[in-house]
This record gives C-alpha cells, sequence and structure tokens, in this order.
C-alpha cells in the first residue's frame, strides 16, 4: 500500500516539473491579416460653366425665333376693308377709349432716355416685348411689312418690359429689322405694367400727340390695320 502510494506521488511530481520547463506560449500578433478600410462614397464633382455671357442667358436670334413662330401664325387672309375708318377709334380690334396715356421713362440704345411726356407732337406707336418673345418678332415682321418706304408720322418705340434688362442687349435685332427710326429700349417706370394693363406680350399702343391712348390692341393687328395706322398718323397729323 505504502508502495503505491509512493508511486503516485513520484509521478505528480514529475508531472509538476514537466509544466514548469515547458515555456510559456506567446501570441504575437498577425501582420498579414489587412486592416479593413472605412467604406468611403464615391463623390462626382460638380459641373462648371466657363462660358462668360454679356447677358444673364443667351440670346435667340430674330431668325430663330421668326422661325419658330412664324408657322404658328399664319397670315389672316380675306378681303379687308377700310373705307370709312377716318380715325383710330374707328379701327377694328380697338380697345383704347381715348384716355390720357400714363407717362413712363425708358432707357435707349445708344444712350440716352425716352420720356412720354416729352414727346408731344408726335404719334407713337409702342411695342410692349421681351428678349426672346416670338409673339413680339412676329409682330416687328409685321410692321416691316406695313412701314411705307418714306417713313411717316408713325413713330416706333420697341420697349423692353424687363426692368434688369440693358438696351445693348437689343442690337442684334436692330441690326436685323434694319430700321433706323426705331427706338429700342428698356422700360425704366415700374408702373408701366399696370398704367397700360399689359396682360400679354404682342400688345399694340398708339399714343396721339396730345398724349392719348387712340388704339390699343392685345394681339398684333393685321398688316393691312398697321398700313392704315400710318395713313392716319400723316394725314391727321397734330389735330
Amino acid at each position: 500500500m505504502k508502495t503505491i502510494f509512493i508511486g503516485i506521488v513520484l509521478v505528480l511530481l514529475f508531472s509538476a516539473c514537466t509544466t514548469l520547463e515547458t515555456p510559456a506560449t506567446t501570441f504575437a500578433p498577425q501582420t498579414d491579416i489587412p486592416t479593413p478600410l472605412p467604406e468611403t462614397t464615391e463623390v462626382t464633382p460638380a459641373a462648371t460653366s466657363t462660358t462668360a455671357l454679356e447677358s444673364p442667358f443667351t440670346l435667340p436670334t430674330p431668325e430663330a425665333t421668326l422661325a419658330l413662330f412664324d408657322p404658328l401664325n399664319p397670315p389672316r387672309t380675306g378681303d379687308v376693308s377700310l373705307e370709312g375708318i377716318t380715325s383710330f377709334a374707328l379701327l377694328p380690334d380697338n380697345r383704347a377709349g381715348g384716355e390720357s396715356a400714363a407717362d413712363f421713362r425708358a432707357r435707349l440704345l445708344g444712350g440716352g432716355t425716352f420720356t412720354l411726356s416729352e414727346q408731344r407732337g408726335k404719334y407713337w406707336l409702342v411695342l410692349p416685348t421681351a428678349l426672346g418673345c416670338g409673339e413680339c418678332m412676329f409682330s416687328l415682321s409685321l410692321l416691316s411689312q406695313a412701314a411705307p418706304e418714306e417713313g411717316g408720322n408713325l413713330n416706333v418705340l420697341v420697349l423692353d418690359i424687363y426692368q434688369p434688362d440693358q438696351p445693348e442687349y437689343w442690337q442684334i435685332y436692330a441690326d436685323y429689322f434694319g430700321n433706323p427710326d426705331y427706338l429700342w429700349s428698356v422700360v425704366d417706370t415700374t408702373a408701366f405694367m399696370e398704367d397700360y394693363e399689359i396682360f400679354g406680350l404682342g400688345t399694340f399702343l398708339v399714343i396721339d400727340p396730345h398724349g392719348k391712348l387712340v388704339f390699343r390692341s392685345d394681339f398684333p393687328p393685321r398688316v393691312e390695320y398697321i398700313s392704315h395706322m400710318y395713313s392716319l398718323a400723316s394725314r391727321q397729323g397734330v389735330e
């Protein structure tokens, strides 16, 4: 019995010595495992424009505007009788009542200022317009067809109704239509639209030498009517 006990003790001592002699295992960090990178989102740089424009937007040419708009406004055909129409008040489509025309100012292409109250003694055809307006280019085309070769007493003011515009923007249109008697301008009176009740472009206004609004149409009149306006202005002069 004693012999068995001694044998067990020897085995335990041998095991303890073996454990002490075995070097401790060290765990070195593994360097071959890649460190995960944070996810990134691809950013596309915003497009930038390097084109410098003299005006805030690209201006359509008169040719391009008319090419788009003319097919939408075929010439009105049919016989037109102007017999007995001896004044602006009798012209077809006229909505004016001969009321006093509100005064307004405008900045002119080439410099200077137009003031209506300083233009007494003349007939003025005022065409409210805007850059790129097809209806307005159509109106100017009608004016070119209707104007007499020798001119006349009906003066034309092309009036841009958007105040921030510059008169110089209209140079390409002035060159295109080529009538040196037209005045090209930008309105400088904020109340113009309200004073003249301008609800749409293509409006025609005629102001007589006494400062009365004698003709108003909310759409371009026929060429025959415009031609008759020139005749009436030359015939009546200063009443």
